[in-house]
């Protein structure tokens, strides 16, 4: 692998072509995919895609939020699903997409190779999606942001609109030019619900739990339930 020719000599200053990036990043996420479903490996025992090593230091899934514009990947997955052919699939986001290409997409944003996603079923992209939203080491509406949105359904009515309003004002910038991007795709996203079956409270379902969770705490249900009704 490219990992282990780096051990030995610098390979940021090597021209190496997109092929051979490609082949070595789809090489480490299959061999990552023999290691979860035997459960051994020659190689060395990495549990999670984020784990697998790559020649660069940042990374895509699993690192901050940080520049004042949507993150690439964001970006290609919604204008991907935004496609007439995407938007209309029945199940979008709710249904899983293949977990063996979501691993090969995964690594190839980590190795900063552009990723072909007309190869892939666009449940696999809404995954992607997800899995990038789930891997922020901040949620996307913040840690802060659980206290408020867990205990929703008690929130009386008269106050939700002050207090969604004081939530959003205090999420960092990175953060809310992500989310405004989100909101506004999900609800074209929901304007297709007769082919694609998914209202917004189908969509809040699926994509709410992916959108603030406990620094500390395990999300129970109840936390659960509110999350989705404040999404």
């Amino acid at each position: 692998t490219l990992e282990e020719l780096g051990q030995h000599i610098s390979i940021d200053r090597i021209d190496i072509p997109d092929a051979v990036k490609v082949h070595d990043a789809t090489f480490r996420a299959r061999s990552l995919e023999n290691i979860t479903s035997t459960g051994f490996s020659r190689a060395a025992p990495f549990t999670t895609v984020t784990e697998l090593p790559t020649i660069h230091q940042k990374r895509v899934f699993g690192g901050h939020l940080s520049d004042l514009d949507v993150p690439r990947v964001v970006r290609d997955c919604i204008r991907y699903l935004s496609l007439p052919g995407n938007i209309k699939e029945e199940g979008l986001f709710r249904r899983s997409g293949n977990t063996s290409d979501l691993r090969i997409i995964i690594e190839l944003y980590n190795s900063e190779i552009p990723v072909d996603f007309s190869k892939y079923c666009p449940h696999t992209v809404a995954s992607v999606l997800k899995s990038y939203l789930r891997e922020l080491p901040t949620p996307l509406l913040t840690f802060e942001a659980f206290p408020t949105t867990s205990q929703w359904l008690e929130f009386p009515e008269e106050l939700k609109e002050k207090s969604c309003k004081k939530l959003l004002e205090s999420i960092p910038v990175p953060h809310y030019v992500t989310l405004e991007a989100l909101v506004v795709f999900l609800n074209k996203v929901s304007k297709w619900e007769e082919s694609n079956k998914m209202t917004l409270q189908n969509l809040a379902i699926v994509i709410g739990p992916n959108l603030t969770w406990s620094r500390t705490s395990t999300t129970n249900l109840s936390d659960v339930n509110s999350i989705n009704a404040f999404t």
